[in-house]
């Protein structure tokens, strides 16, 4: 029998649990939204902090972008001294996260790693990368200092769709704030303490979970081999999440806060659970090519 794909499995079980229980899918605890996290992105660490401080100032440079925007498009000719200082706050910022999100490309750490790549498969979702997103905020820039000092701007960097241009931004992808901050658990305890069995599966899948998190740490030190059976062990603890996340899906026993922080997210991104679930599944896929090339290479 062909061994069933891992976004497969979360269609099915996602699909199948909305069908009985008449509601919609509903996210799993995996990738950003894993309860247990490793030092290196846990809360407050000074990637956590950086990400935080990046989103706040991301939101006030898309205000301070529309607010010119919406100017120029009444045919209002914006202040040069307010465009310089926004497309240097925007030009600062911008470099910032490049070097947060080096940060976690470069790391150790497995969820440092899954979480670039994640949002690197958000990116090539919205038709663009981090080398279109680099030009596109060089031009930006360029282009509102032009403005600024009545030269000429810059013609548009190869690869960007003018289309993209139509609503203002940072400079700075959707993720940029980081991860999200999960302090709660999928499931009720008064749910999991009333069955002994049940109780002692959650516990087992919970202790597996975190373990893989820890050894996940040091993830760019293993082998090719090793980094691949990382992979597996990882994709066979989803499995396991999936049929127990499943089963009390159906009673109606899901924890209410857990649900909230993992909608807020999603709505921030314009994610679906099934749009997350896959771009999960694409971030895997793509360490798992990078392992399988890394051992291609080796004598």
């Amino acid at each position: 029998m062909p061994r069933m794909t891992m976004a497969a499995l979360l269609c099915a079980v996602t699909t199948s649990a909305a069908r009985i229980a008449g509601g919609s899918p509903r996210v799993l605890p995996i990738g950003p939204f894993c309860p247990f996290r490793s030092k290196s992105c846990s809360l407050y660490s000074p990637v956590d902090a950086g990400m935080a401080l990046l989103s706040g100032e991301s939101a006030r440079l898309s205000a301070d972008v529309a607010r010119l925007s919406l100017d120029m498009q009444m045919g209002k000719e914006p202040d040069g001294e307010r465009l310089r200082a926004v497309a240097t706050d925007m030009r600062r910022a911008h470099s910032s996260w490049e070097l947060l999100i080096s940060r976690l490309r470069l790391s150790s750490d497995f969820q440092s790693r899954e979480y670039w790549q994640l949002t690197a498969a958000h990116l090539r979702e919205q038709g663009t990368s981090f080398d279109v997103m680099n030009g596109l905020v060089k031009w930006q820039t360029d282009a509102m200092l032009a403005f600024a000092e009545k030269r000429i701007p810059p013609p548009l960097p190869p690869g960007v769709d003018v289309s993209k241009l139509s609503s203002p931004g940072s400079g700075m992808p959707p993720m940029a704030g980081g991860m999200p901050t999960i302090d709660s658990t999928p499931f009720d305890q008064e749910a999991i303490l009333g069955s002994e069995v049940v109780a002692d599966e959650y516990k087992r899948l919970c202790t597996d979970h975190a373990a893989l998190v820890s050894m996940g740490e040091g993830y760019s030190l293993f082998d090719p081999l090793g980094k691949i059976a990382f992979l597996d062990a990882l994709e066979s603890v989803e499995e396991r999440w999936q049929i127990f996340y499943s089963r009390f899906e159906l009673t109606g026993q899901l924890n209410a806060d857990f649900t909230e922080q993992t909608q807020a997210f999603l709505s921030q991104m314009g994610l679906s659970v099934p749009q997350f679930h896959k771009l999960i599944q694409c971030a895997h896929d793509a360490m798992r090519g990078e392992a399988e090339e890394e051992r291609d290479r080796a004598p």
